[in-house]
């Protein structure tokens, strides 16, 4: 058998490219429940994300089975900030919205 066919479902997942979209769909989703909920400004719910993301990285360095990595914090950062542009372009299209009527 080829070795592509040979890995199983779980080495999938193991992928870097799966784990990067996994931290952005996450963080993305995590930035819009806690604005949601704790009605911060964007700036400060950002900074709080931002802030919890890169406490788990460096959670990560110090457990055995765990592994910090540079680019989940980054993947953290870009599901935070694509957040943050599909609000403020939602806010600037009511506003703008808002003026014509």
């Amino acid at each position: 058998r080829d070795a592509q066919e040979s890995r199983g479902l779980g080495d999938v997942y193991k992928r870097q490219e799966i784990d990067s979209i996994g931290h952005i769909i996450s963080f993305f989703c995590l930035t819009w429940v806690l604005h949601s909920i704790l009605k911060l400004p964007l700036f400060n719910t950002m900074l709080t994300v931002a802030f919890y993301g890169a406490l788990t990285e460096i959670g990560q360095y110090y457990l055995g089975f765990r592994s910090a990595q540079l680019s989940d914090f980054i993947s953290d950062l870009i599901g935070i900030a694509l957040f943050a542009i599909i609000r403020w372009s939602i806010l600037m299209y009511r506003n703008r919205s808002s003026r014509r009527l």
